[in-house]
């Protein structure tokens, strides 16, 4: 059975747009329910063709399968959002924007009464799945990440890197994370560096720096496309069909994928 409804939080106007395939025949001992996360500027609707397999695989093993839409995104409600953080406060500002979202995921899954999920995370969704992981480690059953992100391609590989940082003393510092081998920059390497970004900056188009201002100050494309009105479904239709020539998918694309999903799943 599948259902669409509102799942209404605590907070007054905030609920999350929810999609839920449940079994006719639940099953005692089956899998944790699969959670689909969309990325950014969509919606629900981006796995449609992968749903009906999906679904089937919720028959089968008698788990259930939810779909949602994240805060202010596809059919759940349009709610102001403010950085409190300084500019410069930059894991202030990401801890803001993380937990605007994270936090109302953790709320829906307290409604919903679930004990574990597998995330099905694309693109920022993937990215918010690795936070929530990270945050409610014993609420994740299984990350299934697509394109996640902010994720290399291969983070168990063994890179060299240099991450350079200025410090009090005018003297450069490098640092790694995980197993990357870092080497010890000098002070003119990082002076370079700072010179190439600043000529790089210089030479920006006006274009570009405006747009950038913009997105610095908390404006999105999409506010930009509302403000259209009578023309937002054209060029909503001609970005789509630029951005993602592939929908509709070939059927044995979306069965390829489909099946992955659910191999991920078993």
């Amino acid at each position: 059975m599948a259902r669409s409804s509102r799942v209404e939080l605590a907070t007054p106007k905030h609920y999350l747009n929810t999609l839920s395939i449940q079994p006719t025949s639940p099953q005692h001992a089956a899998p944790p329910p699969a959670v689909l996360l969309h990325g950014y500027g969509a919606g629900l609707g981006f796995f449609y063709k992968n749903i009906p397999t999906l679904a089937q695989w919720a028959g089968r093993r008698g788990s259930s399968v939810f779909a949602l839409d994240w805060l202010g995104m596809g059919r759940s409600a349009r709610v102001p959002f403010t950085v409190k953080a300084k500019k410069d406060d930059i894991a202030g500002r990401v801890n803001e924007a993380e937990s605007f979202f994270i936090n109302s995921l953790e709320e829906w899954r307290e409604k919903m009464g679930l004990e574990k999920m597998t995330l099905i995370g694309h693109s920022l969704g993937a990215y918010f799945s690795v936070v929530y992981a990270l945050r409610y480690p014993t609420r994740v059953n299984k990350l299934i990440l697509l394109s996640p992100a902010g994720v290399t391609r291969d983070p168990n590989s063994i890179i060299h890197s240099r991450e350079l940082t200025d410090t009090q003393h005018g003297t450069a510092a490098a640092t790694g994370h995980g197993s990357g081998l870092v080497t010890q920059p000098t002070v003119a390497e990082v002076e370079q560096i700072h010179n190439q970004h600043q000529v790089e900056q210089r030479r920006e188009s006006w274009g570009r720096r405006l747009r950038m201002y913009l997105w610095e100050e908390g404006w999105s494309p999409f506010q930009v496309v509302r403000s259209t009105v009578f023309w937002s479904p054209m060029l909503v239709g001609k970005v789509t069909s630029r951005s993602s020539p592939f929908l509709p998918r070939p059927p044995d694309l979306s069965l390829y994928c489909s099946i992955h999903l659910v191999d991920s799943l078993a």
